[in-house]
């Protein structure tokens, strides 16, 4: 592949291409690197643990080496039902693991022959979240309930959004606690984690739209720029300036 490809859909942050080996850093959200060639070494306090796929906990200090290898890198947040069921599995309460090689040879198998074609965006996409359910235990999608329906229609509208919990139950004829409770078993993840990563989401889909930084993080619901760059950082470990530059495209999945 030339160019690198990027993902960004509620709950999951995919990157394919080469990297710039990075500082010691963290972040909140679950790792998944996988190498398309040599191994990886991943470096945290005290360890080193050098393969071809790992698994890094979340908020856990780590140094990632890539040495201009192409390689996936799938960020998922650690509240949604695969992030648990990663952190239940693969984990084990350890804080960076080595996957299977066998599951992760599969996953290279069907998706190296689809980077090159522009067209195959959602294939390449479908088959990682095939990949990390079958990894993480967890089942596939469930009918959805209709007033949660509601609420994600609503919360994937363009332009001003209510976001407030309580708005959000009165939509979907439910107390919030009852909301709160149904979303996370509907969707997969917390419904203030849903709105985070969706605000997100609207930022990327602005600036991708040749809009002002300070104008896309305004419209997206966050306070000015700088807090959207810290909020992304954390999240990620990396200033979406450096990705969005860096980026053949971004196909923007909201499940």
């Amino acid at each position: 592949m030339n160019q690198p490809l990027l993902f960004f859909s509620t709950g999951y942050f995919i990157y394919i291409g080469r990297a710039v080996d990075t500082v010691v850093h963290e972040h909140h959200a679950l790792q998944i690197a996988i190498s398309f060639e040599d191994e990886i070494e991943i470096v945290s306090p005290g360890s080193m643990i050098k393969h071809r796929a790992v698994i890094i906990g979340s908020d856990e200090p780590h140094e990632c080496r890539t040495y201009n290898n192409t390689f996936l890198l799938i960020n998922i947040d650690p509240e949604c039902t695969i992030g648990a069921g990663l952190k239940k599995i693969c984990l084990s309460g350890k804080k960076i693991a080595a996957l299977p090689d066998a599951i992760v040879e599969e996953l290279l198998e069907k998706i190296k022959p689809l980077l090159s074609d522009i067209t195959a965006a959602d294939s390449i996409f479908n088959n990682m979240l095939r990949f990390l359910r079958e990894l993480s235990h967890t089942g596939g999608h469930k009918d959805m309930d209709d007033r949660i329906a509601r609420v994600l229609e609503m919360l994937k509208q363009p332009g001003e959004a209510p976001f407030k919990i309580k708005d959000l139950a009165a939509i979907a004829y439910l107390s919030p606690s009852r909301l709160i409770h149904l979303f996370t078993t509907q969707v997969g993840i917390p419904v203030r984690k849903y709105i985070l990563w969706a605000r997100l989401l609207k930022a990327l889909q602005y600036i991708i739209d040749a809009r002002d930084l300070t104008d896309a993080a305004l419209e997206a619901g966050f306070s000015d720029a700088p807090h959207f760059n810290r909020t992304f950082k954390r999240m990620f470990g990396i200033a979406p300036s450096y990705l969005l530059k860096n980026s053949q495209f971004i196909q923007a999945f909201v499940k």
